[in-house]
């Protein structure tokens, strides 16, 4: 143990201990270097600043551990629990191991060991500021992940999803991203010059538009003119088809559009299809929306005041400097049967900065969503879901009677 007085640090270089039950100890500062810890039990365990150097972590549970600037350099992470890990500027770089054959006549043997994170479960894992540069990171789950300002230089994310991950100012350059799913992921602020794109999967991610750009160039990913048909002849089919209750017409389907900038002002786009769209900035204001499908778009600064979002599913969208004043996001109560409601989806939403004052978020469904410094002056919460949803730092909206299990506030 460290950290206590007349405590010792522990000294567990090349050991083997593999299939031992270590869950919430404090190793932190250990000296784990080259240690074999096969399926071995660590959840919630402190690791901060400890040396794992070389360590072979294979299928290890280390769920909600914290290897906060720890010497990860070389370790082997292949089929591990990751899940709500803390490697918050580690050092995950490859490492140049030294063997010698017990001879004058022979030199010492360079040996280079790159990270290895292949078929890693590690969603919600938090890489702030590490540096996993080379990594073998092939078919992992990186799910929800928050990986602001990581260097991944060279490392390989073939078929690795990176859903709704928080990559801000990451770099990626000289990767292989082959296969790999960024839908909902933020990128602004990233890097990927060099990188092999081939089959890449960014719908629905958030991005600058120099990178969209270079991304669109590179073909991995589905352009403005996704699905056939111009934006008006769209709009037209669709008023046709609610006009006649589906008997003419189709339902509009605007899903992997780049619309940033639009004005949809005061239209009727009730139940429109429009998943991973991207409407940034775009004018909605007064706009029905009910029903819709905006699952993982871009609506950062959007303009929504007043819309209609009754029964819509905003899901992983991001919503972040948008305005929602006045909107209504309740739950739509059916005409014909009282009884059946279809509540409002913001599970997993990005609501940073969202102006919701006097909004109506009755009933709404807000797990997993982040408001951090979102204005909810005089909005309703009653019978909200705001499980793990982080909320403003100071309240200001009615009271509410929400579902809740836990809320977090933000720091």
């Amino acid at each position: 143990m460290t950290a206590q007085p007349g405590g010792r640090r522990a000294l567990l270089p090349y050991h083997d201990l593999s299939d031992l039950d270590l869950s919430g100890r404090n190793l932190a500062e250990a000296d784990l270097t080259g240690s074999v810890l096969h399926r071995t039990l660590l959840p919630g365990a402190i690791l901060r600043k400890a040396t794992l150097f070389g360590a072979d972590l294979r299928l290890a549970n280390l769920d909600n551990a914290d290897l906060s600037k720890a010497d990860l350099r070389g370790a082997c992470f292949r089929g591990a629990l990751l899940k709500g890990a803390r490697l918050i500027e580690a050092d995950i770089r490859e490492a140049t191991l030294t063997r010698y054959d017990g001879t004058r006549s022979q030199g010492p043997e360079l040996q280079t060991i790159h990270p290895d994170f292949s078929s890693a479960n590690a969603k919600g894992i938090n890489l702030t500021n590490a540096t996993i540069s080379r990594a073998y990171v092939v078919q992992s789950d990186f799910t929800d992940a928050v990986l602001c300002g990581v260097n991944l230089h060279g490392a390989d994310l073939r078929n690795t999803n990176f859903t709704g991950a928080n990559m801000e100012g990451a770099t990626l350059s000289g990767n292989q991203l082959t296969g790999a799913c960024f839908t909902g992921a933020l990128l602004t602020g990233s890097r990927l010059g060099g990188a092999c794109l081939d089959g890449a999967d960014f719908r629905g991610a958030l991005l600058d538009p120099d990178l969209r750009e270079a991304i669109e160039r590179g073909r991995a990913l589905s352009t403005c003119n996704a699905g056939a048909g111009l934006l008006s002849e769209i709009l037209r089919d669709h008023k046709l088809w609610l006009d006649s209750s589906g008997g003419r017409g189709i339902r509009g389907d605007l899903s992997d559009r780049d619309l940033s900038g639009a004005d949809l002002r005061g239209l009727d786009l009730t139940a429109i299809v429009a998943a991973r769209c991207c409407l940034m900035g775009a004018q909605l204001h007064r706009t029905v929306l009910a029903m819709a499908d905006f699952s993982f778009a871009d609506l950062r600064d959007a303009r929504l005041a007043h819309a209609d979002l009754r029964g819509t599913n905003l899901t992983r969208a991001c919503l972040s400097g948008a305005d929602l004043r006045g909107a209504n996001l309740a739950a739509l109560v059916s005409t014909h049967r009282p009884g059946r409601r279809w509540a409002t989806s913001l599970e997993s939403a990005r609501l940073i900065g969202t102006d919701l004052r006097g909004a109506n978020l009755r009933n709404v469904k807000l797990t997993g969503a982040d408001l951090s410094h979102a204005n909810i002056e005089g909005a309703d919460l009653a019978d909200a879901v705001l499980d793990q949803c982080v909320l403003p730092r100071i309240s200001t909206a009615r009271p509410f009677l929400g579902t809740v299990s836990s809320i977090g506030t933000e720091v």
